[in-house]
């Protein structure tokens, strides 16, 4: 069972629940992946108290079409030995592990092998999303910190906005590192934690997700799943979700008949 995945986001919207409550979506777009490499590691098990190492195998994948001749050389000479006629923007490794519930879904994957994403998520999983931020280049303390800013009166006339006192007179006589302070806002790596995935639409291959996630519009995220589920029902025709209901309506016929 494959844990991690890779999509594109494409921004946001909103989906109602059959209980009335209204959810921020994020859409995101996923693409196929294909095997480049693959390698065996441990990692540790967080769920046992023994602190027992668990066999992992590392799935080297590529996502996102590039000339080859473009890839820089160890990685072109890679993909020329795998029997790739094209290159990647983006060749990153994925975790894969042996599904205890499924114990027939496959695991043994190749070099060569396309992955479609889509088959990696289900309606309910739990997942976390890793992105880079928007960047804001050179920013106040006030924006880039949340500072509230000096009093407005009592002639502080150009101070308003201004970080205060940074010293800490002759001991130590220096200011610390890591002080909040202005400088570059954003471009930097963050993940989000709860989200579920609450509809997969396998024609456009796009996935909604509940909650905002970082990252710019068309900027690539990683989905890691949790392995938790989350049921949460949503209201298909509040939601913009027609053919979807009718394809639901129609299997539950099949199903009945």
């Amino acid at each position: 069972m494959i844990l991690d995945t890779f999509a594109t986001k494409l921004g946001m919207t909103q989906a109602w629940t059959k209980k009335g409550q209204r959810l921020a979506v994020t859409r995101v777009s996923l693409d196929e992946m294909a095997v480049v490499g693959k390698q065996e590691v441990s990692v540790l098990d967080k769920n046992s108290q023994l602190k027992q190492t668990l066999p992992c195998t590392i799935l080297e994948v590529g996502h996102g079409t590039k000339k080859l001749k473009n890839m820089k050389k160890p990685l072109r000479s890679k993909l020329e030995k795998g029997g790739f006629s094209f290159g990647y923007q983006i060749i990153e490794g994925v975790r894969v592990v042996d599904d205890k519930a499924n114990p027939a879904t496959e695991t043994d994957y190749k070099v060569g092998d396309v992955i479609a994403s889509d088959s990696i998520l289900s309606v309910g999983d739990v997942v976390q999303v890793q992105g880079v931020t928007k960047g804001h280049g050179f920013a106040g303390a006030m924006k880039r910190h949340g500072f509230h800013g000096g009093p407005a009166t009592h002639g502080q006339s150009d101070r308003s906005r201004a970080v205060g006192s940074i010293g800490q007179r002759t001991t130590p006589g220096r200011v610390w590192l890591g002080k909040k302070m202005p400088g570059h806002f954003g471009d930097v790596t963050k993940s989000v934690s709860g989200l579920v995935v609450l509809h997969i639409d396998t024609t456009k291959k796009e996935i909604w997700l509940s909650g905002p996630i970082p990252g710019s519009i068309m900027s690539e995220v990683k989905i890691s799943k949790t392995g938790k589920k989350k049921n949460i029902e949503l209201d298909l025709t509040a939601s913009n979700l027609p053919a979807v209901q009718e394809k639901a309506e129609e299997a539950t016929q099949e199903s009945a008949e």
